[in-house]
């Protein structure tokens, strides 16, 4: 028990620590903006991911749980979804250690991931808790499947994988940018910062 102690020790250094109000922040303000302009994305994980991937899972995961906790008293069905983002934080911390330097790879293998953990996940959650219409924006793309003539539970699949995957690209996309930004004396201080450090003699 010792070694996972000190493992989680690591995680939570001061800078990570310092960091998860301003990813919780990230994650609101993307909330916010989906919210605001009837975005049928939800925008609500950037922070999370942006953490998970430099300072691992459990940072992560608190942050999305402490969002969701936010999220959720201003629209109830985001604690409904805490599960998902649970998932989305331990799969991206996993992703973390991965060790390729190219960011479109590295973009493409998280998009994808998140992608189908949140489809997973959410599906049933979206069916079993809300009869497949969670009053998010999504659920207009739900609506318009029906209309077409699909089941319910086909138009919640369909449409839960084309919210989740543009949801998942975008928010990685934003993360990595974010991460680019960051200067190398400050991403060296977190457990999976130097992934992406580029040193200068063109390697």
């Amino acid at each position: 028990g010792g070694r996972k102690m000190k493992s989680l020790k690591e995680d939570f250094s001061l800078m990570s620590s310092l960091l998860i109000p301003v990813a919780v922040a990230i994650n609101f303000t993307g909330f916010g903006i989906a919210k605001l302009l009837q975005l049928p994305i939800f925008l609500d994980s950037i922070g999370s991911v942006f953490i998970s991937l430099i300072a691992g899972p459990w940072v992560g995961t608190v942050t999305a749980v402490i969002t969701s906790l936010i999220t959720g008293s201003f629209s109830p069905e985001y604690f409904a979804f805490i599960p998902v983002a649970i998932c989305n934080a331990l799969v991206v911390g996993v992703l973390a250690k991965m060790r390729t330097k190219n960011l479109v790879i590295k973009t493409i293998i998280v998009s994808l991931a998140l992608a189908s953990a949140s489809i997973i996940v959410s599906i049933p959650i979206i069916i079993k808790v809300y009869g497949g219409f969670t009053g998010n924006a999504s659920s207009a793309v739900v609506v318009l499947f029906k209309s077409i003539g699909f089941s319910l539970g086909q138009a919640v699949a369909i449409a839960t994988m084309l919210t989740e995957a543009a949801d998942k690209i975008v928010t990685t996309v934003i993360s990595i940018l974010i991460i680019k930004s960051m200067s190398d004396r400050y991403l060296i201080k977190f457990k999976y910062g130097e992934n992406y450090i580029y040193k200068k003699n063109g390697e």
